[in-house]
């Protein structure tokens, strides 16, 4: 497995840079809810774009991250650059008293390495199969939408491929979908599909049909939270959306979403991101009431359908994973490897 360097035009570690002394950090972690934080794991903190001069702060499980450019290169930090220009400087475990962490640069994001130091691997990097590796998509594909509640359950809640039929829609028709839920060790993936469905008045004309042919799929790397949205209609649009989780503390999780429409007007593709913030703010007012209630889960029972086996898949193997790394085991089994091409078990056009 290759190591991180510093001679690749896309990825670029931060550089060592000279140390004064340094105090031990304050336990200031904002666990999750069951209370343990997964770790050796790649977050893409940030998109590139949005990374300049002027730090930019983004915390993961409430450690400090600070990520800012000099000279071109980017840098991630426990502390700011003003802090560290004046040695105010108290670093933790996942920075092994440097201060930096292990920072990235892939797909249009800046990704910061949470964990040990010594197993930072460039290949650890999740594929993303529809984003270039190298960025450089426009910036009106590009959101940072703020969820006020768990990263688990921004997961959960983008794993149920019916809920934008109640949420998002008008047309509230789940009869006769078929759900299929495939998982690994670090990933779930759930895919819906139906066929011949009547297509909503408004689009009729425009579409030239009255029935379409629909498939969607949500992936969920488990660990990251990362999750990738595809959709597609028959006739109609194709969307692809990078939707990272990063979770910020247990009753707020950032989201700085790519979103892609293809099979649309150039016009349309200009604007349909736009609706990325509108249909945020559906999601939020919707998770922002249920998450005290899903941080105390277990106090009551819960009712469930055959449309959340996927979040419920996806917590079976984040408590395997916890209970995997409270042994002490970081490792990545080979079925879980976030390098593999995940195209297959995506896209099926």
């Amino acid at each position: 497995m290759n190591k991180m360097t510093t001679n690749s035009p896309v990825l670029a570690a931060s550089p060592t840079l000279p140390s004064p002394q340094y105090e031990p950090a304050p336990d200031n972690v904002a666990l999750p809810p069951n209370g343990f934080a997964l770790r050796d794991v790649w977050f893409p903190v940030a998109h590139s774009r949005l990374v300049g001069r002027r730090p930019v702060y983004r915390p993961i499980h409430g450690r400090p991250i600070y990520l800012w450019r000099e000279n071109g290169a980017v840098h991630a930090s426990e502390h700011s650059p003003a802090d560290r220009k004046h040695g105010r400087l108290r670093a933790g475990e996942l920075t092994r008293g440097t201060g930096l962490y292990p920072v990235a640069e892939r797909y249009g994001y800046v990704w910061v390495w949470y964990g040990d130091v010594a197993a930072a691997s460039f290949e650890l990097i999740p594929r993303i199969p529809h984003l270039p590796a190298a960025g450089g998509l426009p910036r009106h594909f590009l959101n940072n939408v703020v969820f006020d509640c768990s990263q688990q359950l921004v997961c959960e809640n983008l794993l149920d491929l019916t809920h934008a039929d109640f949420l998002h829609s008008w047309s509230q028709q789940v009869v006769g979908s078929e759900i299929r839920v495939t998982s690994t060790s670090e990933t779930v993936t759930m895919v819906r599909t139906a066929n011949d469905r009547p297509v909503p008045k408004a689009q009729r004309r425009r579409l030239g049909s009255d029935r379409q042919n629909l498939r969607l799929a949500t992936f969920v790397y488990v660990r990251s939270g990362i999750c990738i949205s595809y959709g597609s209609y028959q006739p109609g649009l194709l969307f692809w959306m990078m939707h990272p989780a990063n979770p910020e503390s247990p009753a707020r999780t950032r989201t700085p979403v790519t979103f892609d429409t293809l099979r649309v007007s150039p016009l349309a593709r200009h604007l349909s991101p736009l609706s990325a913030h509108l249909i945020a703010r559906q999601d939020n007012w919707a998770l922002r009431a249920q998450n005290n209630s899903y941080l105390r889960a277990g106090e009551e029972p819960e009712m469930n359908s055959r449309f959340d086996v996927g979040a419920l898949r996806y917590r079976k193997i984040y408590q395997d994973l916890v209970a995997r790394q409270q042994r002490g085991d970081y490792s990545y089994l080979p079925d879980g490897d976030p390098g593999r091409d995940v195209t297959a078990e995506i896209e099926h056009d």
